[in-house]
């Protein structure tokens, strides 16, 4: 089997995920779409969902991947919801069939990746306790999914660079501040 079948269906899903809402897209509506048979489709997925996960971490994979540029979160929240605003109405579609849980879920993940890139840009050269590396990205990572699934949930209506120029203002001293007050010049000795 080739990855290029496997991105048909990707991209098949996304076209009537376009036209309606998810728990309305059946196993067979993307078969007969792809021109593939049922068991092509299972060679990849288990189910609708299983792929709807693997798009979701595919895209959290492109979004935390490339670091933020010179260690800013703004450049990959700003990538974040222009994807999301191009492509609102497949996310019209899925979060009504999919359990706000699954959304939070699916946005930590990406908060958190780039909130781990960011603090490994800004403590480079310094020890800072992976415990507490991950406290911290958890920390902002809870309050991010809250503000952006409100975002999502009020229909996108607010420009990207106007909400990320608000919450700038907020954070921008706090987390570096955070960071660099817990980060040491050395390991300390056990």
């Amino acid at each position: 089997m080739s990855s290029f079948t496997k991105k048909e269906i990707i991209a098949t899903f996304f076209r009537l995920l376009e036209q309606k809402p998810l728990s309305k897209i059946t196993v067979k509506n993307i078969v007969e779409a792809c021109g593939i048979n049922r068991n092509t489709f299972y060679y990849y997925y288990k189910d609708i969902y299983d792929l709807v996960d693997d798009i979701f971490n595919i895209e959290t994979y492109k979004v935390t991947s490339q670091n933020p540029v010179h260690g800013h979160w703004q450049e990959g929240c700003l990538q974040s919801m222009h994807y999301l605003v191009e492509h609102s109405m497949i996310i019209h579609n899925v979060l009504n069939s999919i359990s706000p849980e699954t959304i939070k879920r699916y946005l930590f993940k990406t908060a958190h990746g780039l909130l781990i890139t960011l603090s490994n840009n800004v403590t480079e050269g310094k020890y800072l306790p992976e415990a507490d590396r991950n406290f911290i990205a958890d920390f902002y990572s809870f309050g991010f999914v809250g503000i952006f699934y409100d975002w999502i949930r009020g229909g996108m209506k607010q420009e990207p660079e106007k909400f990320i120029e608000l919450m700038g203002r907020m954070l921008n001293g706090s987390i570096y501040d955070v960071l660099k007050r817990s980060a040491v010049d050395t390991k300390p000795k056990q």
